[in-house]
């Protein structure tokens, strides 16, 4: 059953890497209706959705959140201001592209086309109201959907279709008054790189899946100035391990999963191929897999479907 209550979220952050205990979700509803075989690409569909199974699959997810322990949040019972607007943004199911929530506030994002303008400012009234005080801003002409906590020192972003890099070049430096580095990634603005989670996750404190094609140049942000670097060569440093995916493993959204926990996965059943589970297994990963269908017509993960609130204090 999703938590109604509303509640305010006393503890929130997901740079440190525990188990995870919240999320928010945003069920789907009417505006999904808005999409058809006709507008599908202008509201960034691949399809048109079919609104029930889409629904009844989204439930399921839910049910696989709370069957884990995981305490599921509904994002309209935080709202009062922007109630209304929900079913005018078919797109806000996908929450995890609107905030990133550190242990200092949320990182809100700035939605870069028209179909997804205005989520960031209903998912800020929500955040809000819970208690999770916005760190970051932008400008309306600003373009910046995310970034990933790789831990409590190290921020990433990366260049997508989706970010601006004046949006990016004003963020690093706020960024700074909170993390240690920030690593800026230049990656191919396309579609299949829409956002940084596309090609690079953590699975545990030193072992993580990119597609490192992907990665054309990295830069090192820190008080002391920037440095390019070899991102593989800088992760490995850090102690962390990384298992490359392959062109059709990233095209099926092969690093866009949730991990539970370090070391459990919960994924797409389809992302992966056999050689990078095996490998996975061989060194303790555990995978909680879901089989979704009608999910597919919007592009998108679990991980795009989920936005972390907190997780407990890794090690």
């Amino acid at each position: 059953m999703v938590t109604s209550k509303r509640e305010r979220v006393l503890e929130f952050g997901c740079e440190a890497f525990g188990r995870l205990t919240h999320v928010l979700l945003h069920r789907p509803g009417r505006a999904l209706e808005m999409i058809d075989e006709n507008n599908c690409r202008e509201w960034l569909f691949d399809e048109a959705p079919d609104v029930g199974r889409f629904i009844e699959e989204h439930d399921r997810y839910r049910d696989m959140l709370e069957s884990h322990g995981v305490t599921v949040l509904e994002l309209s019972d935080f709202l009062d201001d922007h109630h209304d607007k929900i079913e005018q943004l078919p797109n806000l199911t996908y929450l995890h592209d609107t905030a990133v929530i550190s242990s200092h506030g949320a990182i809100l994002s700035a939605m870069a086309t028209p179909a997804r303008r205005g989520e960031e400012t209903v998912v800020g009234e929500a955040l809000r109201n819970m208690g999770v005080p916005v760190l970051t801003g932008f400008e309306p002409h600003d373009a910046f959907e995310g970034c990933l906590l790789l831990s409590s020192d190290t921020l990433l972003v990366a260049e997508t279709e989706r970010h601006k890099w004046e949006s990016i070049s004003r963020f690093i430096p706020r960024a700074l008054q909170f993390f240690e580095e920030v690593i800026y990634v230049r990656i191919p603005k396309a579609r299949r790189y829409m956002h940084p989670d596309t090609i690079y996750n953590r699975v545990d404190h030193g072992l993580a899946l990119a597609y490192l094609p992907a990665f054309r140049s990295s830069y090192r942000y820190s008080a002391s100035g920037m440095e390019e670097i070899d991102f593989e060569e800088h992760m490995a440093a850090k102690g962390v391990e990384i298992i490359p995916v392959s062109d059709a493993e990233q095209r099926r959204l092969a690093c866009s999963f949730v991990p539970l926990e370090p070391g459990v996965m919960l994924h797409y059943d389809c992302a992966l191929d056999r050689r990078t589970r095996r490998k996975l297994e061989r060194r303790g990963v555990e995978m909680s897999l879901f089989s979704p269908q009608a999910l597919f017509a919007g592009g998108g993960s679990l991980r795009c479907l989920t936005l972390r609130l907190r997780r407990e204090p890794g090690e």
